[in-house]
């Protein structure tokens, strides 16, 4: 399957996603989230079209769109041993990163959003095939928003082994 036609299924599944509501009510949607001291209230629909802009940076390994939608400070936490493990800080690393992924063909599928305060949880279905490697699993990854951006991503995933193999 060529680039292209990967990222558009990508982008289909990530913005079906993001713009479909996510088992919310219109009251809930509607209603602000908790406050945080000196944070203005987002609503899910806004927290939503957050992790959309962020979301489809990082799949179609947009640089521009990634720094419009995140903070000067962003870090990416990726549990494992891997080449990609760690804590990712500064932009010229982060950006490595996504190409990192767009490199080894990571296919990500959204499957839910789940709101906290300042967070949001996105789970999604990673796969992948490269030099005969393969990858399938879950993954939740928890991102943290800030002045209208994304601060922080944290990865979660069901089996570390499997990833740490993946990105050897």
């Amino acid at each position: 399957m060529n680039r292209t036609v990967k990222a558009a299924l990508i982008t289909t599944a990530l913005v079906g996603a993001v713009v479909v509501p996510v088992t919310t009510s219109a009251a809930s949607a509607a209603a602000p989230s908790h406050t945080t001291p000196g944070h203005p209230v987002l609503t899910d629909q806004q927290r939503r079209a957050i992790v959309g802009k962020f979301a489809t940076a990082v799949v179609h390994d947009d640089h521009a769109g990634f720094i419009a939608s995140t903070t000067s400070d962003f870090v990416w936490t990726i549990p494992g041993h891997s080449r990609i493990s760690g804590r990712t800080t500064g932009r010229g690393d982060l950006l490595g990163l996504l190409g990192t992924f767009d490199r080894y063909q990571l296919t990500i599928s959204v499957r839910a959003l789940t709101f906290g305060a300042d967070t949001v949880a996105v789970e999604v279905h990673d796969t992948g095939s490269y030099h005969g490697k393969k990858l399938d699993q879950d993954v939740v990854n928890v991102l943290t928003i800030r002045d209208g951006k994304v601060s922080s991503a944290d990865g979660n995933f069901a089996d570390v082994a499997a990833f740490d193999a993946y990105f050897a």
